[in-house]
């Protein structure tokens, strides 16, 4: 009789364990643009660099550097695990928006600072 029960709770206590993983096939995908990029961006009143990390749930942050100006913006955003792409350079109220697309390791859009009648365009890469 304990025989019978011993093996009782083994095969319980063992379907219970294997049924319990932590680790889903679906948890353990990597965000597909996670990592460092940088690139530069253009147009006809400013032109420059930038830098940025994406995390692992597609927070953007880095920064820009304008050779016109000679200095540096912090940049804060988002990508989508489809690639869209939104950032600020600066602050809200006076910086540039990009706007873009990533795909694989490449990646470019637009820019725009409204405060300052600026645009244009940018590209980049995942180093």
């Amino acid at each position: 009789m304990r025989k019978l029960i011993f093996v009782t709770l083994t095969i319980i206590f063992s379907a219970f364990i294997l049924s319990c993983s932590s680790n889903d096939d679906n948890n353990n995908q990597a965000f597909p643009f996670q990592g460092k990029w940088s690139g530069s961006y253009s147009g006809a009143k400013d032109h420059g660099t930038f830098k940025i990390d994406v995390s692992s749930t597609g927070k953007v942050t880095g920064t820009t550097t304008s050779a016109v100006f000679n200095e540096d913006f912090d940049v804060n955003g988002n990508v989508s695990e489809s690639g869209n792409f939104s950032a600020i350079a600066g602050n809200a109220s006076s910086g540039a928006t990009f706007t873009g697309q990533m795909s694989g390791n490449n990646a470019n859009g637009t820019w725009i600072n409204t405060s300052t009648s600026m645009d244009g365009t940018w590209i980049g890469g995942k180093n």
